[in-house]
């Protein structure tokens, strides 16, 4: 009679083990494979992270440059603003030395005259029979001759400022809305020079 074959126990204890530590082996493979794939996506992440704040710090740095600029700009305007201005002082000073080289050969034109004039009275010492003129006195006179011209009173163009001089400068003054001083100052020269009255 034939004998069967019956599988031992220690055989079949032996394939249970097998199969829990080929079972133990992979799922600790998996627990690798999932570990290494966490930390690779953990590194891509922080290489992100530090992408982004490199880019954070790039665009900090250039709004600094941007406010940095815009401070010069300014500051560069204000210099404008003042270069402008000190031009023009420029031409009002100009302006000004312009009037009372006007105003100075206007005077020089009369004193010439005068000399002309005088010629004629030479006494027979050969001296000529006139006063000492003074640059400012020439200056006054002519500005008593434009008053006058400009209807400010019949004033003698003796270059003296007398009560009446006076009173038609700072009718003068008042009507072209000038500082009133009673005084012949620069502006009020200015405004009398034969090439502005031209213009009255």
């Amino acid at each position: 009679m034939p004998q069967r074959y019956s599988p031992s126990p220690v055989n079949f204890s032996r394939v249970i083990i097998l199969a829990l530590g080929f079972g133990t082996i992979t799922g600790w493979g998996m627990y690798a494979l999932a570990s290494r794939s966490a930390a690779e996506v953990e590194s891509q992440l922080r290489g992100q992270v530090k992408h982004l704040h490199q880019m954070q710090m790039d665009l900090l740095t250039e709004r600094q440059r941007t406010t940095t600029a815009v401070g010069d700009l300014e500051q560069l305007r204000s210099q404008v603003s003042k270069l402008r201005q000190e031009a023009d002082l420029l031409t009002q000073a100009r302006d000004l030395a312009q009037a009372e080289l006007v105003t100075a050969a206007t005077g020089m034109k009369d004193l010439i005259n005068q000399l002309n004039t005088s010629g004629s009275d030479v006494s027979t010492t050969g001296s000529i029979n006139t006063s000492t003129v003074d640059a400012q006195n020439l200056v006054t006179a002519t500005a008593q001759k434009a008053l006058t011209k400009l209807g400010y009173g019949s004033l003698k163009a003796d270059g003296v400022v007398g009560s009446g001089t006076r009173k038609a400068i700072t009718a003068f003054q008042r009507a072209n809305k000038l500082h009133v001083t009673g005084e012949l100052d620069a502006p009020t020269l200015r405004l009398l020079t034969p090439g502005k009255l031209a213009s009255h």
